[in-house]
């Protein structure tokens, strides 16, 4: 069953046409090409890129990574990748090889859709000092009538695509709501901050925006992506099927179930990925995978608005790093971390936090040896091993 039949009509139309303007942006030049140049490919250092047995068997959060793929499973439910029913997701398992917890938090404040993927994206609450201060979550105005991140805060806000772009790195994101425009909005060629870093880069943070409404689609165009990146990568993609069947059917975790049945799916795609991964010598054992989601979902039925409940709250935070790697307690890497009580989301300001989805981004910028994001709160406060940690606050500005 595919839960493209669970999308509107009109969101489909709408899908299809924001496809093909997608397809032309990819195909744009950057800045400091020539007119319609395609940008000079970026390559790595094989001295660089080489892995030894040593820093294989190495703590792999002390390893450089070349990849790095941030997914976003829409309303995913940790309760599935426990037993009885992690049998039936063995994609998800095999993340599960590596440092990991399933009593992670979404936004103390919000368990909806966009502000919880901006926190991923930028390392911050959506309220507070060093919040993003969105709040939305329907389809975004155009840039110039507010619909940017930058115009809504007021002052530029850097993303973890700014720090890996002006690093030299190639940067994608791949969505599955056409909300997620947001983003190229924010960050696209308009919008995105010049770059002061070494080599000019670019204003434009994300080079590639890729769009599709079927989980099969979305997956495999990332594993293609993957396949073709020259030099190193930062890869962004957000599987929204899981949330489309929970608002159409309810969240109900029993095998055979639609929310279950597009779990399965969301499975399959990371499949593909995983694939694309494991056949390709310049992606395996250089390509790392962080997991989690914006919110879970069930209360009340048919939602997750309902900020005081476990159910919607409570999320996965995968670390995967090339598999080999005993499963491990990510609470139990991050000192100054803590694990909430099951009723608890934990508070904004408190000083001992839980793992957040607004960890991600940060997480992410570490594995590929890269510093923090500027203004960010969240990250796992740097590093999450035997090293000094940064202390909360340390990257912090407006």
């Amino acid at each position: 069953m595919s839960l493209a039949d669970a999308v509107p009509a009109p969101l489909r139309t709408a899908a299809a046409a924001l496809t093909t303007a997608v397809a032309m942006l990819a195909l744009a030049p950057h800045a400091g090409d020539a007119a319609g140049a395609l940008p000079a490919a970026r390559k790595v250092d094989p001295a660089a890129r080489k892995v030894d047995d040593a820093a294989r068997n190495s703590d792999p959060f002390l390893r450089t990574f070349d990849h790095l793929l941030v997914v976003s499973v829409d309303g995913l439910r940790p309760d599935l990748l426990e037993t009885p029913h992690l049998a039936s997701f063995p994609n998800f398992a095999r993340l599960l090889e590596g440092a990991h917890t399933l009593d992670a938090r979404t936004d103390p404040q919000f368990t909806i859709t966009l502000p919880n993927h901006i926190s991923m994206l930028t390392g911050r609450p959506v309220f507070g000092p060093y919040g993003h201060g969105w709040v939305d979550n329907d389809e975004p105005p155009g840039a110039k009538q507010g619909g940017s991140l930058h115009v809504r805060k007021g002052a530029y806000m850097a993303s973890m695509f700014d720090v890996a772009h002006d690093a030299g790195l190639s940067t994608s994101f791949a969505a599955s709501k056409t909300k997620f425009w947001l983003f190229e909005q924010s960050y696209g060629w308009d919008s995105g901050a010049r770059d002061t870093t070494g080599d000019d880069q670019g204003p434009s943070k994300i080079d590639l925006f890729l769009f599709g409404d079927r989980t099969g689609d979305i997956a495999g165009a990332m594993a293609d992506r993957l396949r073709r990146v020259s030099g190193r990568s930062l890869n962004f993609i957000h599987f929204a099927a899981p949330d489309i069947a929970g608002h159409s059917y309810d969240w109900v975790v029993k095998p055979g179930s639609p929310y279950f049945i597009s779990v399965q799916e969301v499975d399959r795609g990371l499949g593909t990925i995983l694939e694309a991964i494991d056949a390709d010598p310049d992606l395996r054992g250089r390509t790392a995978i962080v997991l989690t989601s914006d919110h879970g979902g069930g209360v009340p039925r048919k939602t997750h608005t309902d900020i005081t409940c476990p159910l919607n709250f409570r999320i996965a935070f995968l670390v995967w790093t090339g598999g080999g790697d005993p499963a491990s307690d990510l609470y139990k890497r991050s000192a100054l971390r803590v694990r909430p009580g099951r009723e608890e989301i934990g508070d904004r300001d408190a000083e001992a936090q839980p793992i957040r989805n607004g960890d991600a981004g940060n997480v992410a910028l570490q594995l590929l040896g890269l510093p923090p994001i500027p203004g960010s709160y969240y990250g796992l406060l740097r590093p999450m091993t035997a090293s000094d940690p940064v202390p909360a606050g340390n990257s912090q500005s407006n």
